[in-house]
């Protein structure tokens, strides 16, 4: 199924025609052949449109069967090492000295936890500045870049400089030509 517009089409069907030195000695030298390459450079994006928008879509689909049937499946583990679980419990009420059991297909067993400690990290926080146990504040320390080009200037020799002049230090200063941008109008 090709839903590519028909014009686009029988762009990309040009340049597959093209022989691979043809490609390479072409040049653009004119508004006529710059207009060629970007009705070349639409209908590309055009197919990668088509491209990308069929495979999320058979993706989604693929994602949406692994989703239910990984649902199903956990849903099955998950009843099945309960039923193991009481019996496990049982057997403890039993006989408390119950350790484990084994089977060819595996074994339930105990095993001891230590205690979780469950934190609210802004009352923590609150409650340890207040009373002196500032070392178990960890602060996380790193510079501010969003800031950075407001509070420092670009000196005229290629460094930055602050307030006073000083040379910042930590800061490289790349200059880049133009980048030449093409926006084909899809």
């Amino acid at each position: 199924m090709n839903s590519l517009n028909p014009l686009f089409q029988a762009e990309l069907d040009e340049l597959e025609q093209q022989e691979h030195e043809e490609r390479q000695s072409f040049k653009v030298d004119s508004l006529d052949s710059a207009n060629w390459v970007m009705r070349k450079l639409v209908a590309l994006e055009s197919k990668r449109k088509e491209v990308n928008g069929l495979a999320d879509a058979e993706a989604y689909r693929i994602e949406s069967y692994r989703k239910t049937e990984l649902d199903k499946l956990q849903r099955d583990e998950d009843y099945f090492r309960g039923l193991l679980g009481v019996y496990a419990n049982e057997q403890r009420e039993k006989d408390p000295k119950f350790k484990s059991i084994k089977t060819p297909y595996g074994s339930v067993s105990f095993k001891k936890q230590q205690p979780k400690w469950n934190y609210n990290d802004k009352t923590l926080l609150s409650w340890l500045d207040e009373n002196g146990y500032d070392h178990l504040i960890r602060i996380k320390w790193e510079p501010v870049k969003t800031d950075l080009k407001k509070e420092f200037k670009l000196h005229q020799d290629g460094f930055v400089v602050d307030a006073n002049g000083e040379r910042v230090e930590g800061i490289e200063v790349e200059f880049r030509g133009d980048e030449v941008v093409i926006k084909p109008e899809v």
